[in-house]
């Protein structure tokens, strides 16, 4: 998938454009009041418990700026459910790279064109 077509459908999901970011690590950030959304483009992470990181070319993180995890946690699986709605995205969903929550394939014959509900 091309990056531009995941950072709209990543800010139709989050409901605000990501920006780009001048960061080592981050590509692309928004603030959705109370965390942080960040994609990275490229990650080297390897295959750990299981969850086969390698064979993804982005990462996205939600970071709550109170730390409060239950919250974090709802806002990432809100982000994951739009995304795999769309049909287009080989997806996993962690908690802290360590613990698989969900994992979602693209649908077949997927259009990479902008079909969001």
């Amino acid at each position: 998938m091309p990056r531009d077509q995941l950072v709209s459908d990543l800010s139709w999901a989050c409901g605000a454009r990501l920006r780009p970011v001048e960061d080592e690590f981050i590509d692309y950030a928004v603030n959705v009041g109370y965390a942080a959304v960040e994609v990275e483009f490229s990650h080297e992470y390897e295959e750990d418990q299981g969850m086969p990181f390698e064979r993804y070319e982005s990462l996205f993180t939600v970071r709550d700026f109170d730390s409060n995890l239950l919250r974090q946690e709802a806002l990432a699986r809100q982000l994951y459910t739009r995304l795999a709605s769309l049909g287009r995205y080989s997806l996993l969903l962690t908690l802290d790279l360590q613990q698989l929550l969900d994992a979602t394939s693209p649908m077949p014959g997927a259009d990479t064109g902008d079909t969001r509900p």
